[in-house]
């Protein structure tokens, strides 16, 4: 069975003395347009996470990035475009638990 996709997704935590409001302006206006600049990219999500109704999970939110395979998101993240993507983590993150999954598509549009 071969994967659909290739998936980073970032569990995020949001930086110290960052108010939620903060945060999410800065991830979905200025980080979310720097996302849109790296090559190879197919799909991005930015899901954010209500910390009062799940205390419990420990994150802000997640992104989904999709690429056709390792090696177009190792490409993708290397680039020019990738590596200015990188240094913006800090701005808004105190932390970031990057993982890659291969996405299987059961029902899907």
């Amino acid at each position: 069975m071969t994967p659909n996709a290739v998936k980073r997704l970032g569990l995020v935590v949001r930086k110290d003395g960052m108010s939620h409001e903060q945060f999410t302006r800065h991830w979905l206006g200025v980080h979310a347009e720097l996302c849109k600049k790296i090559p190879h990219l197919l799909r991005y999500s930015v899901n954010l996470v209500d910390r009062e109704r799940f205390p419990e999970f420990g994150y802000d939110g997640f992104s989904e990035l999709w690429f056709e395979s390792e090696e177009k998101m190792k490409a993708s993240l290397g680039s020019p475009e990738g590596q200015t993507l990188l240094a913006d983590l800090p701005s808004f993150t105190q932390r970031i638990y990057p993982i890659i999954s291969h996405e299987y598509q059961r029902i899907w549009p």
